[in-house]
């Protein structure tokens, strides 16, 4: 104390605001405080008003890991710039759990320079407490300080929010793809594609550890070219079965532009069969009569999206009633004068009816062969890639596996009778 405080009438006075500022920081916040002098020797900079005034400022959670990260990196001159000292409101934003992933980043990593940088912390407040938990934790598990705090990563802040960062900086922690992961196609690529497909693509890399296929130009540009319905579709087979070799061939992403043509639900069930191999599997043994068949290892699969054509039918009849309507308003027939005129409205009224009803049923059949066209051109599409989609309710109704002894078609388990994926039939 001598070096701060020359005037020997000063020590008690300083000591007295040290005890004062041990308490208010809690017991063990001071405990890494004290330590931190010891540690350090840097006396003279851990007792400056200002180190005080923040760490008051701060919680004492907070507090303790920033004396502890000072103990234990000894960077007392970086952690007590004054860019540090002005943070008080990011420690706030972030909340704890992000805060101690950050100082433990800088204990680990020793890099307390480039993780004080006002860039690094702005970032982290951008993207969310969650995503920013994921990050510091990135940063001291890989080690790859350089690569997580460049420009090139930073710059992704708009893009990298709640879910999405969190996603993202979770496949970097535990994949340390760190290389391959902040390479600048992958930062176009995430500049590029929805919010929603960027979570479930790093998802995918996360949980499949294939940082090096997933983030290949030929995933990423099929990805983009099928739209964002069928790549979230991709990203979550992928994610769920692990098939990266099955789901990354040539064979398969040669076919995006059916599969932007089939939808999303029907590239749902492409996806899984690539990922099963199992397209054209052999049929079961039929069992033995009276026997009920017990095998249940044909998955559940979601049914065909198929366009309500039915929906402009009120647009329809709304519109020839203005039509009819118009028409005979400008006739100049319209009076409640007259006898004639009285008449005259009640054929119009029964004219009207009888426009509407044929009009109703002129677009149900318009819609019922809309959705023929369509049903039939995606059975097409679908059987040509390799699913196996037919009529069964056309069928003899005999199938085992698909029809109960009932005659009940087993829609839990192929999809509805008109559209059914049973294996065997």
């Amino acid at each position: 104390m001598n070096s701060t405080s020359p005037d020997p009438g000063e020590r008690p006075r300083r000591l007295a605001e040290l005890a004062d500022f041990a308490r208010a920081i809690g017991p063990r916040a001071a405990e890494d405080y004290f330590h931190a002098i010891r540690e350090t020797m840097a006396l003279v900079e851990l007792t400056d008003p200002r180190v005080l005034e923040f760490a008051r400022s701060v919680d004492p959670h907070t507090a303790e890991w920033y004396f502890w990260a000072i103990w234990g990196t000894k960077e007392v001159r970086d952690l007590t710039a004054q860019r540090v000292l002005d943070a008080v409101d990011f420690f706030r934003a972030i909340g704890d759990p992000a805060t101690v992933e950050y100082f433990f980043a800088i204990r680990e990593t020793k890099a307390a320079e480039k993780l004080t940088d006002p860039r690094v912390l702005a970032f982290a407040r951008s993207i969310g407490s969650d995503a920013a938990v994921e990050y510091f934790g990135a940063c001291w598990e890989t080690g790859a300080i350089d690569s997580l705090t460049s420009p090139r990563v930073l710059s992704l802040a708009p893009w990298l929010k709640g879910d999405t960062g969190k996603e993202y900086f979770q496949s970097v922690r535990e994949t340390k793809a760190v290389e391959e992961l902040t390479d600048e196609r992958v930062a176009g690529f995430v500049r590029r594609i929805d919010n929603r497909v960027a979570e479930d693509y790093f998802r995918a890399v996360r949980m499949t550890r294939a940082a090096r296929d997933l983030t290949s130009d030929p995933v990423t540009v099929f990805a983009e070219v099928i739209g964002t319905s069928c790549a979230r579709q991709y990203f979550r087979v992928l994610a769920n079965t692990k098939e990266v070799e099955a789901l990354t061939c040539e064979r398969l992403l040669r076919t995006s532009a059916v599969i932007r043509a089939i939808g999303s639900d029907a590239a749902l069930d492409y996806f899984l069969a690539a990922a099963t191999r199992s397209v054209f599997p052999d049929p079961p043994p039929s069992p033995s009569k009276g026997e009920a068949s017990t095998d249940s290892s044909v998955p559940v699969l979601t049914l065909l999206d198929i366009p309500q054509y039915d929906r402009y039918r009120p647009m329809a009849l709304l519109g020839v009633s203005a039509l009819f309507w118009w028409g005979v308003w400008g006739s100049g027939v319209l009076t409640l004068a007259t006898t004639a005129g009285r008449l005259a409205l009640l054929a119009g009224l029964g004219a009207w009816v009888a426009c509407l009803w044929g009009t109703h049923l002129l677009t149900g059949m318009i819609a019922e062969r809309a959705s023929d066209e369509f049903v039939e051109r995606r059975r097409r599409l679908l059987n040509e890639h390799g699913i196996r989609w037919h009529d069964c309710l056309s069928g003899d109704r005999h199938c085992p596996k698909c029809w109960s002894p009932s005659r009940a078609h087993r829609d839990d388990r192929f999809d509805y009778g008109r559209f059914c994926r049973c294996p065997a039939c």
